[in-house]
């Protein structure tokens, strides 16, 4: 039986859900949404689907809804169709706020919906394939770094860019924060365009997380130091490289090049067998919650050490 979906923001990333929801089987797109009124009916032709121009015309139709709108609208359209019962994945961040996201998760839990957010490191097949190799990471360094592209300028680069990485520091250390140190700069707009952090675990872990969307290139490498060995994970090119120390005092190296995943397909696969089979999928509500309030954190700190003549 197929799954009636709806989707709601039809920019950057909604378009890609678009495309990859258009090849997806047993699943029957009833509706695509977008405030853009000439963006909106320009996709409806082009992928022969009902358009609308608000997000209430499909409350109640939907079994399952994709939010791709700015950050800002996200609580209060996920809230309307948990409410009305409707599972729903949202693309990250979760929220502006912790206070909504907690909401979110206790009405998505109250009627029993699937609430999945769209952090799709972790459906990358280098970390995956990391993942089975990290045992207990004693210090973890977090690179991204992009040009400018105008995009996501509603939200500074910590909700951006380094909100993937904080959520994949996460699912590695299963230990409580016991400090955060950071700092950052405004550079093409009024809000954070560079940030770096310094995240202590109670276990004895760091991570040091540098993020920044107004470089020249553009890097995803996560470096995982462990006790007698440390991985590099390359997210870009899916290459995963290891290295291990051995009695001798020497350093033997593998490489492993992971098969090409379309992430993004991979998630939103997982959302449809959720709904279907009412499995937990990777990455829910609270796992997103926790990556905001990290992020939070990590601002609040900024904020609170940066002269206003900065």
């Amino acid at each position: 039986m197929s799954l009636n979906i709806g989707l709601v923001g039809c920019g950057h990333m909604g378009k890609i859900h678009l495309e990859k929801l258009q090849a997806l089987k047993n699943v029957k797109l009833i509706g695509i949404v977008d405030i853009n009124h000439a963006v909106v009916k320009h996709l409806s032709k082009l992928y022969a689907v009902p358009y609308f121009t608000n997000y209430y015309d499909l409350v109640g139709l939907t079994d399952a809804v994709i939010i791709a709108t700015p950050t800002l609208h996200h609580f209060q359209i996920a809230k309307t169709f948990l409410e009305h019962g409707s599972h729903v994945f949202i693309e990250k961040p979760i929220t502006f706020d912790t206070q909504e996201a907690r909401r979110l998760i206790l009405v998505a839990k109250k009627k029993n919906l699937i609430l999945q957010v769209g952090h799709l490191e972790r459906y990358n097949p280098a970390f995956h394939r990391a993942r089975s190799y990290i045992k207990e990471p004693l210090f973890i360094d977090a690179l991204r770094i992009s040009p400018f592209t105008g995009r996501s300028t509603d939200i500074d680069v910590i909700l951006d860019l380094m909100i993937h990485d904080i959520d994949l520091v996460l699912s590695l250390v299963q230990s409580t924060i016991t400090d955060i140190r950071a700092h950052g700069a405004t550079f093409m707009t009024d809000k954070l365009d560079i940030a770096h952090a310094r995240i202590e675990f109670g276990n004895g872990s760091i991570a040091h997380l540098q993020a920044s969307r107004v470089s020249p290139e553009r890097k995803r490498i996560l470096t995982v130091f462990e006790r007698d060995r440390f991985c590099i994970i390359n997210l870009l090119s899916g290459k995963l490289f290891l290295y291990t120390k051995h009695k001798e005092s020497q350093i033997k190296s593998k490489e492993y090049e992971s098969e090409t995943v379309d992430s993004v397909k991979e998630e939103l696969t997982e959302f449809i067998r959720s709904i279907k089979n009412g499995k937990t999928p990777r990455v829910i509500g609270e796992d997103a919650l926790k990556a905001l309030s990290v992020a939070n954190r990590i601002k609040q700190y900024i904020e609170k050490h940066t002269s206003p003549s900065h």
